[in-house]
Formats: C-alpha cells, structure tokens, sequence
C-alpha cells in the first residue's frame, strides 16, 4: 500500500510539473525530456509513469479539472444555500479558474489546431473532459425548478446557455488577450436572474465570488 500511495504521489508531482511546464514553453516545444529534467528525474523514470508527451499532457488537464469538480461538489453539498446562489457561485468559480489558467488555453488552443490537422475532433475531447462539470450545473439547475425558485425551463437550453457564456469567456482569455471576465460574470449571473422566479434580495447576501479555493 505504502508503495501504491508513492507512487501516486510521484505521479501527481509529474503531472503539476508538467503542466506548468507546458504553460511555459506550450505544447509543440516540450519534449518528453524537458519533463524528465523538470522532474529531476531520468527518462526511463519517466516512463514508469507514461508513455508518452501527449499522455502527461492530457492527464495533466484531467489533474486541473479533477480540482475543479472537487470545488463545485463542495458548493453544491452546502444545502444551506439557495439554487441560485449555488449556481452563481459555481459558475463565479468556474470564471476564477478560467482566469487562473489564460496561459493554459492559449497552449490548448495550439493542441486543439494539430489535433484538428491530423482529422480529429477537438470538440468531442472538450466535451468529454467537462461532462462532470456540466452534470453538476444540471443538478442544481433541477434542484432549482422543482424547488420553485428557477421557471419551468428546459434543463438541457438553460445548461447550453450557460456553456455557451463559459466558452466565450475562454475565446475572450485565448485568442482576444482579456485579462479579467468582470463581463462575463455580469453576464452569467444574469442569464441566472433570468430563469429565477423572482430576485431575492437575501440570496445575494449569500453570493461570494471565491466560495471553494
């Protein structure tokens, strides 16, 4: 078990190495032996672990996402909150994020180009890679309407809606050079009010944009 938990670790260290690494140099200009020496371990270590650049790239995502759904989950098992503050304070951390991370879609946006190049379909990865987080919103979405707080809407629209908004704040950090996403907040939290029922002066006492670090 000792040796398991080990090896886990190594694992998680490579990967947060890795990652900033990548944020660093991008995609194309590292190789799988600037990871190794930015682990300070040899190649053939390495490979214990994975097989190849790609493999570490890609788990490197998974490692950030994974953090991120962890944040949402705890959001959303605080029953103390109402649908739409949780909703609003997910989304506020999912933006936070999407500003931590600008450097990071830049790279992604490179990888997503070749992946297209080569007849693959990037948007099928994204997906796959958010479902989580997207099953989430579905759930407090659904907790709101039969609550009573949010309208009798379509689950699915209000969630592409709300995608939608989330994607455009990603194109505004990648391929515009925004800084900030004050916009996008104000959009979200409105798309929000507008499936609510009626505003509630108390929720917004509740709303705080850093909720979960």
């Amino acid at each position: 078990m000792a040796v398991l938990v080990e090896h886990d670790k190594r694992k998680h260290e490579i990967l947060e190495k890795a990652l900033a690494l990548f944020i660093e140099e991008g995609y194309e200009d590292v190789t799988f032996q600037k990871i190794a020496d930015r682990c300070n371990i040899t190649r053939t270590t390495l490979y214990i672990y994975f097989k190849n650049k790609r493999e570490i790239f890609l788990w490197s995502i998974k490692q950030l996402t994974s953090g991120i759904e962890c944040n949402l989950a705890a959001v959303i098992s605080d029953h103390s909150l109402s649908a739409e503050v949780c909703l609003k304070n997910m989304l506020n951390i999912i933006v936070d994020e999407c500003e931590k991370n600008q450097q990071l879609f830049k790279v992604l946006l490179v990888y997503f180009i070749q992946l297209q190049k080569s007849g693959e379909d990037p948007s099928k990865r994204v997906r796959r890679r958010v479902i989580r987080m997207l099953h989430m919103l579905n759930t407090v979405i659904i907790r709101g309407i039969r609550n009573g707080e949010f309208k009798q809407q379509s689950v699915k629209d209000i969630n592409e809606l709300l995608y939608s908004l989330i994607e455009s704040a990603i194109f505004r950090l990648a391929i515009l050079g925004k800084e900030n996403l004050h916009e996008t907040r104000d959009i979200l939290n409105f798309a929000v009010d507008s499936i609510c029922k009626k505003s509630s002066a108390p929720a917004e006492n509740q709303l705080h944009r850093n909720s979960v670090h």
